[in-house]
Protein backbone atom coordinates (compact mmCIF):
# COMPACT_ATOMS: atom_id res chain seq x y z
CA UNK A 1 0.00 0.00 0.00
CA UNK A 2 2.74 2.45 0.94
CA UNK A 3 4.65 1.58 -2.22
CA UNK A 4 1.61 2.32 -4.40
CA UNK A 5 1.02 5.56 -2.53
CA UNK A 6 4.64 6.61 -3.02
CA UNK A 7 4.41 5.81 -6.73
CA UNK A 8 1.24 7.90 -7.10
CA UNK A 9 2.88 10.77 -5.24
CA UNK A 10 5.93 10.59 -7.50
CA UNK A 11 3.72 10.58 -10.60
CA UNK A 12 1.72 13.52 -9.29
CA UNK A 13 4.91 15.46 -8.55
CA UNK A 14 6.22 14.70 -12.05
CA UNK A 15 2.97 15.84 -13.66
CA UNK A 16 2.95 19.07 -11.67
CA UNK A 17 6.57 19.75 -12.62
CA UNK A 18 5.79 19.06 -16.28
CA UNK A 19 2.91 21.53 -16.23
CA UNK A 20 5.03 24.12 -14.44
CA UNK A 21 7.94 23.74 -16.87
CA UNK A 22 5.59 23.86 -19.86
CA UNK A 23 3.80 26.91 -18.48
CA UNK A 24 7.17 28.66 -18.15
CA UNK A 25 7.92 28.02 -21.82
CA UNK A 26 4.46 29.04 -23.06
CA UNK A 27 4.36 32.25 -21.02
CA UNK A 28 7.86 33.19 -22.18
CA UNK A 29 6.90 32.63 -25.82
CA UNK A 30 3.37 34.04 -25.92
CA UNK A 31 3.22 36.61 -23.15
CA UNK A 32 0.84 36.76 -20.20
CA UNK A 33 -2.41 37.78 -21.86
CA UNK A 34 -2.08 35.47 -24.86
CA UNK A 35 -1.35 32.37 -22.77
CA UNK A 36 -4.32 30.16 -21.85
CA UNK A 37 -4.71 27.05 -19.74
CA UNK A 38 -5.54 25.20 -22.95
CA UNK A 39 -2.28 26.29 -24.55
CA UNK A 40 -0.36 24.99 -21.52
CA UNK A 41 -2.11 21.61 -21.38
CA UNK A 42 -1.82 21.18 -25.15
CA UNK A 43 1.92 21.86 -25.06
CA UNK A 44 2.30 19.50 -22.09
CA UNK A 45 0.16 16.86 -23.81
CA UNK A 46 -2.04 16.51 -20.73
CA UNK A 47 -5.80 16.57 -20.25
CA UNK A 48 -7.35 19.97 -19.59
CA UNK A 49 -8.85 18.77 -16.31
CA UNK A 50 -5.47 17.53 -15.08
CA UNK A 51 -4.26 21.11 -14.87
CA UNK A 52 -6.86 21.93 -12.22
CA UNK A 53 -5.63 19.14 -9.96
CA UNK A 54 -2.51 21.21 -9.38
CA UNK A 55 -3.34 24.85 -10.08
CA UNK A 56 -6.44 26.98 -9.58
CA UNK A 57 -6.17 28.94 -12.83
CA UNK A 58 -3.75 30.69 -15.18
CA UNK A 59 -2.93 33.31 -12.58
CA UNK A 60 -2.03 30.65 -10.04
CA UNK A 61 0.39 28.78 -12.32
CA UNK A 62 1.96 32.04 -13.47
CA UNK A 63 2.51 33.09 -9.88
CA UNK A 64 4.31 29.77 -9.29
CA UNK A 65 6.45 30.29 -12.40
CA UNK A 66 7.33 33.82 -11.30
CA UNK A 67 8.13 32.64 -7.79
CA UNK A 68 10.59 30.05 -9.07
CA UNK A 69 12.29 32.54 -11.40
CA UNK A 70 12.45 35.43 -8.93
CA UNK A 71 13.69 33.22 -6.10
CA UNK A 72 16.37 31.78 -8.39
CA UNK A 73 17.40 35.33 -9.28
CA UNK A 74 17.37 36.64 -5.74
CA UNK A 75 18.85 33.54 -4.10
CA UNK A 76 21.67 33.56 -6.63
CA UNK A 77 22.55 36.99 -5.31
CA UNK A 78 23.21 35.49 -1.88
CA UNK A 79 25.38 32.54 -2.95
CA UNK A 80 28.21 31.91 -0.51
CA UNK A 81 30.82 31.97 -3.28
CA UNK A 82 29.79 35.52 -4.14
CA UNK A 83 30.56 36.89 -0.68
CA UNK A 84 34.32 36.61 -0.37
CA UNK A 85 36.97 38.99 -1.67
CA UNK A 86 37.15 42.76 -2.02
CA UNK A 87 33.91 44.79 -1.91
CA UNK A 88 34.14 45.50 -5.65
CA UNK A 89 34.73 41.81 -6.45
CA UNK A 90 31.74 40.78 -4.30
CA UNK A 91 29.52 43.32 -6.03
CA UNK A 92 30.71 42.24 -9.48
CA UNK A 93 30.06 38.55 -8.87
CA UNK A 94 26.71 39.23 -7.25
CA UNK A 95 25.45 41.50 -10.03
CA UNK A 96 26.77 39.15 -12.70
CA UNK A 97 24.90 36.22 -11.16
CA UNK A 98 21.69 38.23 -10.87
CA UNK A 99 21.88 39.41 -14.48
CA UNK A 100 22.70 35.95 -15.82
CA UNK A 101 19.48 34.62 -14.31
CA UNK A 102 17.59 37.71 -15.51
CA UNK A 103 18.73 37.25 -19.12
CA UNK A 104 17.95 33.52 -19.03
CA UNK A 105 14.36 34.31 -18.02
CA UNK A 106 13.85 37.58 -19.93
CA UNK A 107 10.58 36.33 -21.43
CA UNK A 108 9.12 35.69 -17.98
CA UNK A 109 10.21 39.13 -16.79
CA UNK A 110 8.31 40.67 -19.72
CA UNK A 111 5.27 38.59 -18.70
CA UNK A 112 5.66 39.74 -15.11
CA UNK A 113 5.50 43.38 -16.14
CA UNK A 114 2.50 42.67 -18.35
CA UNK A 115 0.71 40.68 -15.65
CA UNK A 116 1.50 43.07 -12.80
CA UNK A 117 -0.15 45.99 -14.59
CA UNK A 118 -3.28 44.05 -15.54
CA UNK A 119 -3.84 41.48 -12.77
CA UNK A 120 -3.95 42.47 -9.08
CA UNK A 121 -2.97 38.99 -7.86
CA UNK A 122 0.19 39.04 -9.97
CA UNK A 123 1.04 42.52 -8.74
CA UNK A 124 0.56 41.36 -5.14
CA UNK A 125 2.76 38.28 -5.65
CA UNK A 126 5.55 40.35 -7.18
CA UNK A 127 5.29 42.97 -4.44
CA UNK A 128 5.69 40.30 -1.77
CA UNK A 129 8.66 38.62 -3.45
CA UNK A 130 10.44 41.87 -4.22
CA UNK A 131 9.70 43.28 -0.78
CA UNK A 132 11.37 40.32 0.88
CA UNK A 133 14.45 40.71 -1.30
CA UNK A 134 14.77 44.46 -0.72
CA UNK A 135 14.40 43.87 3.02
CA UNK A 136 17.28 41.38 2.91
CA UNK A 137 19.47 43.81 0.98
CA UNK A 138 18.54 46.58 3.42
CA UNK A 139 19.54 44.39 6.36
CA UNK A 140 22.89 43.63 4.72
CA UNK A 141 23.48 47.35 4.23
CA UNK A 142 22.57 47.92 7.88
CA UNK A 143 25.14 45.33 8.95
CA UNK A 144 27.81 46.92 6.75
CA UNK A 145 26.89 50.38 8.04
CA UNK A 146 27.13 49.31 11.69
CA UNK A 147 30.50 47.72 10.96
CA UNK A 148 31.72 51.01 9.48
CA UNK A 149 32.35 49.46 6.08
CA UNK A 150 30.12 51.71 3.96
CA UNK A 151 29.28 55.38 4.07
CA UNK A 152 26.25 56.73 5.89
CA UNK A 153 23.17 55.78 3.86
CA UNK A 154 19.51 55.02 4.58
CA UNK A 155 19.61 51.20 4.19
CA UNK A 156 16.08 50.46 3.01
CA UNK A 157 15.82 53.46 0.68
CA UNK A 158 19.25 52.72 -0.73
CA UNK A 159 18.43 49.03 -1.21
CA UNK A 160 15.25 49.93 -3.09
CA UNK A 161 16.95 52.59 -5.22
CA UNK A 162 19.97 50.49 -6.19
CA UNK A 163 17.86 47.38 -6.69
CA UNK A 164 15.44 49.31 -8.87
CA UNK A 165 18.33 50.68 -10.91
CA UNK A 166 19.54 47.17 -11.69
CA UNK A 167 16.03 45.87 -12.44
CA UNK A 168 15.16 48.68 -14.82
CA UNK A 169 18.56 48.79 -16.49
CA UNK A 170 18.22 45.05 -17.19
CA UNK A 171 14.61 45.44 -18.34
CA UNK A 172 15.30 48.23 -20.82
CA UNK A 173 18.39 46.52 -22.22
CA UNK A 174 17.64 42.78 -22.19
CA UNK A 175 13.82 42.68 -22.34
CA UNK A 176 12.63 45.80 -24.15
CA UNK A 177 15.86 46.22 -26.14
CA UNK A 178 15.57 49.99 -26.00
CA UNK A 179 18.10 52.24 -27.74
CA UNK A 180 20.70 53.49 -27.14
CA UNK A 181 21.66 50.56 -24.89
CA UNK A 182 20.09 47.73 -26.92
CA UNK A 183 23.45 46.65 -28.31
CA UNK A 184 25.50 47.24 -25.16
CA UNK A 185 27.36 44.09 -24.20
CA UNK A 186 26.51 42.07 -21.12
CA UNK A 187 30.03 42.61 -19.76
CA UNK A 188 29.79 46.38 -20.13
CA UNK A 189 26.49 46.40 -18.28
CA UNK A 190 27.92 44.33 -15.42
CA UNK A 191 30.95 46.62 -15.18
CA UNK A 192 28.87 49.81 -15.20
CA UNK A 193 26.37 48.62 -12.59
CA UNK A 194 29.20 47.35 -10.39
CA UNK A 195 30.90 50.74 -10.57
CA UNK A 196 27.67 52.58 -9.70
CA UNK A 197 26.92 50.30 -6.73
CA UNK A 198 30.50 50.54 -5.48
CA UNK A 199 30.67 54.32 -5.58
CA UNK A 200 27.20 54.64 -4.05
CA UNK A 201 28.25 52.60 -1.02
CA UNK A 202 31.99 52.67 -0.53
CA UNK A 203 33.10 56.19 -1.42
CA UNK A 204 32.30 59.32 0.51
CA UNK A 205 32.76 62.13 -1.96
CA UNK A 206 30.22 64.87 -1.42
CA UNK A 207 29.03 66.52 -4.60
CA UNK A 208 29.20 70.35 -4.54
CA UNK A 209 25.86 72.05 -4.08
CA UNK A 210 24.63 74.01 -7.13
Amino acid sequence: MEQRKSKRQAQAAATRELLLTTAHAVFAERGYQATTVGAITSAANTAHGTFYLYFRNKEDVFAKVVESVVLEMYDHTWSVEHRSGSPRDVLERTLRGYLEVFVRHAGIWRCLLEGAFTTPSIEAAWRELRGGFITRVGQSLTDLLEAGLIRDVAPDVTANALGGMVEWAATTQFVLRMPPVADTTFEETVATLTDLWYHALFTDVTAPRP
